[in-house]
């Protein structure tokens, strides 16, 4: 029989096995499941080498010492230690003062499995987007909103395929908005690029990407009109123009193929011509706003079908004639600054 000294041998040595077994791997070369890659480390740390001021030390923690899958924070990881997913978007419930200053480094773009990347509403991020950041193919989710972010958009964002969200805008963003950007296919359903400097006209690709559910352009100093062809985004539910210099009619058709929109804003720019009666067909449609434009002529009748209206704006035209009645079309809707328009709620036609 066993004595307890040489059953505890025995347990130790077993003990010892094991542990020479689970460590074989890592003897080989591989690399631990879940734990950071040093590669992938030491470009977050150029990150965040770039970032200056850190108020809210959202960063603190990222430290060499540390594994950046386990403890730092807005870093998730795969099983195989790669950096999928870089969020370090500020909880709304405390957006207050500055979260970060600095800039944003090209170093990300060697998180070569990263997915999720959001650095939205730090407000102090300045400098450039990084060209490098469109090597970046699995990327799916891309959002730099809210930031001082300077310079061009990168054509590079045009091989990113892999994307169904992308949100550049309320930058300091100049130059035209590349045309390789309707390159993205067809994962993209939201495209934010709103509240910029960016000029030029809206390339004709963005109206091919035939997935695309929400295009935000406004308040830019975007110019030129809008393609007559809208037939490949049968999905859009909202089109966001507003606070541009874009001009000309709007597509007679745009209604017809347009049909799932709940939200049309091209207010405050410069369209002329007659306001399209196929408008009138887009059933879901919560919200119009056509005012400050250069509409004329007659408000069509097929409007006052717009049974879901919750807001309807289409003041300071040069609109004229009756104003079309059916509630909630006369009853919400703003017609002030047209001259030529009569009817509730404006004063009473003249028999």
């Amino acid at each position: 029989m066993m004595n307890r000294s040489s059953m505890e041998v025995l347990v130790a040595a077993r003990a010892v096995l094991l542990c020479s077994l689970v460590a074989m791997p890592f003897l080989q070369g591989a690399h631990a499941a879940g734990s950071c890659l040093p590669a992938e480390k030491a470009a977050l740390l150029k990150f965040k080498a770039g970032i200056k001021e850190d108020p809210d030390n959202l960063l603190q923690g990222w430290v060499k010492s540390t594994d950046c899958c386990a403890s730092w924070f807005g870093v998730v990881c795969d099983a195989h230690g790669h950096v999928v997913r870089l969020d370090l978007r500020p909880d709304p419930a405390f957006d207050e003062g500055v979260f970060l200053t600095g800039t944003i480094s090209s170093s990300l773009a060697s998180l070569s499995k990263l997915t999720y990347l959001d650095l939205g509403d730090l407000k102090n991020l300045s400098g450039a987007l990084p060209e490098d950041l469109g090597k970046l193919k699995h990327l799916q989710h891309l959002d730099v909103r809210t930031n001082k972010l300077t310079g061009s958009i990168p054509s590079s964002f045009g091989s990113l395929t892999n994307l169904d969200f992308l949100s550049l805008g309320g930058n300091f963003l100049t130059g035209s908005i590349p045309a390789s950007l309707g390159d993205l296919g067809p994962k993209l359903n939201y495209l934010y690029l709103a509240g910029g400097s960016l000029s030029g006209h809206i390339p004709a690709s963005i109206f091919h990407l035939p997935n695309l559910t929400n295009l935000y352009l406004g308040s830019n100093q975007l110019s030129g009109g809008i393609p007559t062809d809208l037939s490949a985004l049968a999905t859009l539910q909202v089109l966001d123009l507003p606070g541009n210099k874009l001009s000309g009619k709007l597509p007679k058709n745009i209604g017809k193929h347009l049909n799932q929109l709940g939200s049309l804003d091209v207010s405050s720019n410069k369209f002329s011509g007659s306001i399209p009666a196929s408008i009138g067909l887009i059933s879901d449609l919560r919200f119009l706003a056509l005012n400050d434009n250069k509409f004329s002529g007659h408000i069509p009748a097929a409007l006052a079908n717009l049974k879901g209206l919750v807001y309807a704006d289409l003041a300071s035209n040069h609109l004229t004639g009756p104003i079309p009645q059916g509630a909630p079309f006369s009853t919400i809707g703003n017609f002030d600054n047209n001259p030529g328009l009569c009817g509730s709620p404006l004063p009473a036609c003249r028999k």
